[in-house]
């Protein structure tokens, strides 16, 4: 069982527990035939269509148990009897040993239930090989039951196509003025990948009937931190946080993804950093299309192209120092990879609006002050952060 679970349990134990019914007896001889067929099945980490029925089966036991759950359910109790039963009927690699200690293909693993604003949301999780293929569903009240309107799984078995995901967060926003929410999910790729792995935010715009319209498919690969992306979520933006860079010696450092939803779509604006050094690194690593609306003019575009990596890394040999030549200004040194050493003067505005203003092989003369505002990380999810038209507290 993952590490998270392992302590889920530990909560879960301590629990009065709903007595629930036992999964469906099919359960176990599809996982079975998963099993028996990984060999067969590599190319996309055990995963083959029996897997959506699977899928299907363990989230139509849940729906079976919240049919009867009251309004003031409460979630922790209902978890945990989940967890009892899948533990009952031995569908759980709950000890790490023998068959499943990296290959959790023929098992699955505890169902997760917590509330957001109004809703429930429930997690369930199929095991792949080194991993579990995780799926989420949210639930309204309505009609004196709970009700599903929204649900993601992974259910493209092809090499190409396929991108299991362990869910990190489900969340519903605070209603606009109009009646309209967000959902958001935020996750991260399963499978044995190391240090580094591709992590995933989605986004629906939920209208006052909630019908979901998607507005969001953004990946990143980044840090296998834990949790590895954290987000808060109002009513037409989405912020995210993660850990990126620290590919071979180089620096990590916090970025920042930010998303307003315009004409039905969710646009990335500012900010993508919190310190001048984070920006230098993300300005080189977009594309040029992307960093030319952060660089004060094209005449940047070829030395963007001389030191432009995907995924830059290197190191920050001088401190950051401020410029007098103007109160916002800032040099920032760096070598990226094997590149040379260069100054980056940058422009800083309130809160966090980064533009690169030229780039040198020689140091700024009037770039001499050490401030240690350049050091500070911001607390990029904090509500009052990035103001907007909707302050509702996020949930």
């Amino acid at each position: 069982m993952k590490t998270f679970s392992l302590a889920l349990l530990a909560m879960l134990v301590a629990l009065p527990a709903a007595a629930q019914p036992a999964p469906p007896a099919t359960l176990r001889p599809l996982l079975q035939k998963l099993r028996g067929s990984f060999d067969q099945h590599r190319a996309t980490l055990g995963a083959a269509d029996d897997l959506t029925t699977v899928k299907h089966r363990l989230r139509d036991w849940v729906e079976s148990e919240l049919a009867s759950a009251p309004p003031t359910v409460d979630t922790r109790a209902l978890a945990a009897g989940f967890y009892i039963a899948l533990r009952d009927a031995d569908l759980l690699c709950h000890e790490m040993l023998g068959e499943c200690a990296t290959n959790f293909v023929g098992y699955v693993d505890a169902v997760r239930v917590n509330r957001a604003a109004d809703y429930l949301t429930v997690v369930t999780a199929v095991g792949i090989n080194c991993g579990y293929d995780e799926s989420a569903y949210a639930y309204a009240w309505q009609n004196g039951r709970w009700q599903r309107f929204w649900e993601s799984e992974q259910n493209t078995y092809t090499e190409e196509g396929y991108r299991p995901q362990e869910v990190h967060d489900v969340l519903i926003s605070a209603a606009a003025a109009d009646g309209h929410r967000l959902l958001a999910t935020l996750g991260s790729q399963s499978g044995c990948t190391g240090g580094f792995k591709d992590l995933y935010a989605g986004a629906w715009r939920l209208g006052t009937a909630l019908s979901p319209t998607r507005v969001l498919d953004w990946k990143a690969y980044a840090n296998d931190g834990y949790p590895p992306i954290q987000g808060r979520l109002r009513s037409d933006d989405l912020v995210v946080q993660y850990t990126a860079g620290g590919l071979a010696d180089g620096e990590t450092h916090t970025a920042v993804r930010h998303f307003v939803v315009q004409g039905g779509a969710a646009v990335q604006v500012d900010p993508i950093a919190g310190r001048p050094h984070d920006f230098v690194l993300e300005w080189l690593s977009a594309p040029w299309e992307e960093s030319r609306t952060r660089a004060t003019s094209d005449a940047l575009k070829d030395a963007h192209a001389e030191l432009h990596l995907e995924h830059p890394y290197g190191d920050f040999p001088e401190s950051t120092l401020r410029c007098t030549a103007a109160e916002n200004l800032w040099q920032v040194a760096t070598r990226v990879f094997e590149g040379p050493l260069r100054y980056y003067r940058v422009r800083w505005e309130d809160p966090l609006r980064f533009t690169m203003v030229s780039v040198s092989a020689m140091p700024f003369p009037d770039c001499t002050v050490a401030d240690p505002r350049s050091e500070a990380y911001p607390p990029f999810l904090d509500r009052d952060l990035l103001p907007g038209p909707d302050a509702a507290e996020p949930r």
